[in-house]
């Protein structure tokens, strides 16, 4: 009998909501409406669409290439939050792909439910979902959208084409087009879907299915152009790809506290939920339909195997071209929502399989490990957001020289600058600033530089902390000191998040040319101020780094 509501429902129900509720908190506090990177193509999409003579011609611009990817349902959220708003604005872009993770939680939230799974042992899933290891997703617009947006998709398309209901079938088409406009990957869930519709043996919709997989590969590669290559494979060896697989699917391990360790550990659980993915995946297969005629997989069952084949299919494609840029690459934040959807898959496949729902004391011991990794990866990563928010308000301040960069067009408003600890400032020359009176270590390399402070304490404050200032006699740029907290067993010991001092990572080629005076703006909550380091970096004509790009 299923489980009903009751106080004991309503209560893991409350657990499994807190991790949530402190997601979106640090997205609400630190969410910033400036667009990173990609999110410019957002402002292009919004160009091309009023320009567009027609109405063919403005879909047209919906479908447009970007990257290797077509990215329709992020141009229509866009488009969509321009009208209401009256310009981009990129927190809501972040807040509506975030709410796609709600999406997920719903769905396996019914798997859950319809195949009596304990109340309780769903909050572990929320633990792992929510939690700042995404952040670098988490806080950018078009990528949240588009990399937590895709999933949604391909999940309740193999989800609903598991099901035999007939209009669930249709469901799954209409989810799998938005999945294949959604990002590159979404393509994987077309042969994905194939299989689990001949494991059923329902070879009419297998066929009406394929029939329009074809109708989708062939409109998604209609005036398809390949985008700049990435690095040849040249010399990297089987070894270091097999290594770099691993560390992809392994890479939700990447919270504990030894930094030294951090690849073996990675490594070494990407082998273990690669192992147990393919045992849960060959079971299955040998259960199906297909191979034994008196056993037929249950919905949960082959919603799991098609998971499965897409995170797995992912983490080996994006490991062959993305390994040429180096390994640890492959555990950047924006891939890690992989890694956490496969191990909450295998963990719903081993929970499913034991039925644990009387044993109390291994019930209680995974909710406390749920919410300790929760903790834990939000500890470790809520730097990485208060880094990537000093990053991204420098953007503004640097882009006043760049008309290409300009919030509006003549026309058009595309979004509107936030107000800025030094928006409206008057900015002192640092010639006439004071001197900075702390050791700072420089070492000097042949592409930039990099400044080390030991004894800077930051201040409190959202913003608050050290920006470096390069001057010259044509324009000026500020970039973010990047400063690291600490461990977990310092910081009980100190009892301070932020560890002492700062970096600045220098590349010549983001500067035109100039000579630039160095020196620092220390922003705090009350105000700010600019000492001069007394210093200098002379940049000379190079080749400014540029990325190339098809939007």
């Amino acid at each position: 009998m299923k489980a009903r509501l009751s106080s004991k429902n309503l209560f893991w129900g409350v657990l499994s909501f807190l991790p949530l509720a402190l997601y979106f908190l640090f997205l609400s506090e630190y969410a910033v409406n400036i667009p990173k990177w990609d999110d410019h193509a957002l402002k292009a999409f919004i160009l091309d669409f009023t320009q567009a003579d027609g109405f063919f011609a403005k879909i047209a611009t919906f479908f447009k290439q970007h990257n290797e990817h077509r990215i329709a349902f992020d141009r229509l959220i866009t488009l969509i939050v321009y009208t209401l708003h009256g310009s981009i604005e990129y927190r809501w872009l972040m807040w509506v792909g975030n709410f796609t993770l709600i999406g997920l939680l719903i769905l396996f939230w019914r798997l859950f439910y319809k195949n009596n799974i304990h109340f309780a042992l769903f909050v572990p899933v929320s633990c792992l979902l929510f939690q700042l290891q995404l952040w670098e997703n988490t806080f950018w617009g078009m990528a949240s959208m588009q990399n937590f947006g895709v999933i949604l998709f391909i999940f309740w398309t193999i989800y609903l084409i598991s099901s035999e209901n007939p209009r669930h079938f249709y469901l799954a088409v209409f989810a799998a087009f938005m999945a294949v406009f959604t990002s590159g990957n979404g393509i994987l869930v077309l042969p994905i879907c194939a299989v689990l519709l001949a494991l059923q043996k329902r070879w009419q919709h297998l066929l009406i299915f394929g029939i329009i997989s074809i109708l989708l590969i062939f409109s998604y590669f209609y005036h398809y152009a390949s985008p700049p290559s990435n690095p040849p494979l040249t010399g990297i060896g089987i070894k270091k790809i097999v290594l770099g697989f691993f560390l992809f699917i392994g890479s939700v391990a990447d919270i504990l506290p030894f930094q030294n360790l951090t690849v073996l550990l990675s490594a070494a659980s990407g082998f273990i939920m690669f192992s147990l993915a393919a045992v849960i995946s060959v079971y299955f297969l040998l259960n199906s339909k297909l191979i034994k005629e008196t056993r037929s997989l249950t919905q949960l069952e082959l919603f799991m195997l098609g998971t499965l084949m897409f995170l797995v299919g992912t983490a080996l494609i994006v490991t062959v071209t993305r390994i040429s840029f180096g390994v640890q690459g492959l555990q950047t934040s924006r891939y890690k929502i992989y890694s956490v959807l496969l191990l909450i898959i295998i963990y719903t496949a081993i929970i499913r399989k034991i039925r644990i729902e009387g044993k109390s004391l291994v019930i209680t011991f995974l909710i406390i490990a749920g919410f300790s990794f929760n903790l834990l990866a939000n500890y470790r990563n809520f730097s990485e957001v208060v880094n990537l928010r000093k990053q991204l308000i420098t953007f503004p301040f640097n882009w006043a020289y760049d008309e290409k960069l300009s919030p509006s067009k003549p026309t058009i408003k595309l979004y509107e600058t936030p107000v800025l600890f030094y928006t409206n400032q008057n900015i002192p020359g640092l010639l006439a600033a004071s001197d900075w009176n702390s050791d700072i270590h420089k070492t000097i390399r042949e592409d930039g530089l990099e400044l080390v402070n030991t004894n800077f304490e930051k201040p409190s404050g959202k913003d608050a902390g050290a920006y470096l200032l390069l001057e010259s006699s044509r324009r000026t740029y500020l970039v973010p000191a990047r400063q690291e907290n600490y461990p977990v067993q310092s910081t009980l010991k100190t009892h301070s998040y932020w560890a002492k001092g700062f970096r600045v990572n220098i590349q010549k080629n983001e500067f035109d040319s100039g000579t630039y005076h160095l020196g620092l703006w220390i922003q705090k909550e009350n105000g700010g101020e600019i000492f001069t380091l007394n210093d200098s970096l002379v940049v000379e004509t190079l080749h400014k780094k540029t990325v190339k790009t098809n939007w």
